[in-house]
């Protein structure tokens, strides 16, 4: 008896992942009082927040990351950053604690590799459709 053995070209697969992470933060001055609520938040005022965190806990050379705002609304912006450097980002949000003269406090709120879950919070959503499903 003849026996035969094919042999299968081995498959090569590749994982495929986002070289970047973007973060949901939210920036509140809880120093300031009822004049937090005049403040008028950019992208570029965003921008400066995070970049001053950033200098304060890593110092010039450390803290020179590469991010990108997008989309503040109110006092919240989904912030794009190389995956290497998010960490660095998130503690230096955590331990931002001014701006200027102004006491600054900057909240975590979602990171992920995919920018298509930022902008939607599922829970709050979640949380809506079920309680007027059920008439609370």
């Amino acid at each position: 008896m003849d026996t035969q053995v094919t042999t299968v070209p081995r498959q090569w697969t590749r994982v495929v992942s986002c070289a970047d992470v973007f973060m949901s933060l939210s920036v509140s001055f809880p120093g300031l009082g009822a004049e937090a609520a005049t403040i008028k938040m950019t992208e570029q005022l965003f921008r400066n927040i995070l970049q001053e965190a950033l200098t304060e806990v890593y110092g010039l050379i450390g803290g020179a990351v590469n991010f990108m705002v997008f989309q503040v609304q109110g006092c919240s912006a989904i912030v794009r950053v190389d995956k290497r450097d998010a960490d660095k980002l998130w503690a230096a949000a955590v331990f931002a604690n001014k701006h200027g003269l102004a006491e600054v406090e900057v909240t975590v709120n979602r990171a992920s590799p995919f920018l298509i879950s930022m902008p939607v919070d599922s829970r709050s959503w979640a949380a809506s459709v079920v309680a007027g499903s059920h008439g609370l």
